[in-house]
């Protein structure tokens, strides 16, 4: 039980296989003792606050800064003890700046809100039930096969499986990655590359076997097998074959993809910078004097 409320507070992930399996199509298989593994959906969440946490999360992040955690300190020795001056004289300037920095923060918020409500809406197209079927992307799931065109963005980490050229390969840039704006050249498996059309990749059996998630943005281990009537045949998968959420597809008409990390698990999701409020170099020497103040204050 201790475990448990342990896990739900997030002091201890609940325990991961280190590799994921991934049926192409969702193809699973149909015995009893089959367990599937359990993804995200491919929601992108970048706001820091909801409507419900807001004002106590805000004012708990105000206070860790040491200036506003000071001049409350001050406030309530003077609404305490008989002082000279009047407690307002330090308690409305701290209210000013709290209610200011939470309309700004609320505002901001706000806009990263609707961010992640257009990008989760985008139309994509996927394959389920033997049909190309347009859906929002926050409804792709681990497994899908996705198309996307000429110029268009990855809605999640997708590996590839087959494009418009007989030789599988097509261009991105990850511009909006890592900044480097020459294109990458990117691969499909050649069994399956040939698999170019929504009726051939339907008739596609394969699975896929890869790591957990990661931020680096260059790694990716796995490999696929494809259940042939002849043979499996299994083959080995590598950054050239991952198309990250985030990229853009250049200079080729059409690409199919089944997505491996979707949601949070993308690449991108995981090396969001920390949401924590950044600290200039005055105010962390500010904050030092402040401290010294405050034990000085406590002592007497």
């Amino acid at each position: 039980m201790i475990r448990w409320i342990r896990e739900q507070l997030g002091f201890d992930p609940p325990h991961q296989s280190p590799t994921r399996t991934i049926y192409v199509s969702n193809q699973f298989p149909q015995h009893s003792s089959f367990v599937r593994q359990k993804f995200p959906d491919n929601r992108i969440i970048s706001s820091k606050y909801t409507l419900w946490n807001f004002i106590p999360k805000n004012l708990f992040e105000q206070f860790r800064r040491i200036a506003n955690f000071y001049f409350l300190v001050i406030f309530l020795v003077q609404l305490m003890i008989d002082t000279p001056t009047s407690p307002f004289t330090s308690g409305l300037p701290l209210f000013f700046v709290i209610t200011v920095t939470a309309i700004k923060q609320g505002y901001e918020d706000l806009l990263r809100h609707r961010a992640d409500n257009e990008v989760n809406n985008t139309p994509v197209y996927v394959i389920r039930s033997g049909r190309l079927v347009q859906t929002r992307s926050q409804n792709i799931r681990v497994g899908d096969i996705v198309k996307i065109e000429n110029d268009q963005t990855f809605p999640t980490d997708l590996v590839l499986l087959s494009t418009d050229r007989a030789n599988g390969t097509c261009y991105v840039t990850t511009a909006s990655l890592d900044g480097e704006t020459n294109l990458k050249t990117h691969r499909a498996v050649p069994e399956i590359a040939k698999f170019q059309t929504v009726s051939q990749l339907d008739t596609l059996r394969a699975v896929i076997t890869c790591h957990q998630p990661e931020p680096d943005l260059y790694r990716f281990v796995g490999q696929i097998s494809i259940n042939s009537p002849e043979e499996e045949i299994v083959r080995p998968l590598g950054p050239e074959n991952l198309l990250l959420k985030g990229a853009s597809l250049k200079n080729t008409n059409q690409v199919f993809g089944v997505a491996v990390y979707t949601g949070m698990d993308a690449k991108i999701a995981l090396n969001y910078k920390s949401k924590s409020q950044k600290r200039s170099s005055v105010e962390k020497s500010m904050n030092t004097f402040l401290i010294v103040f405050l034990e000085i204050l406590v002592i007497e």
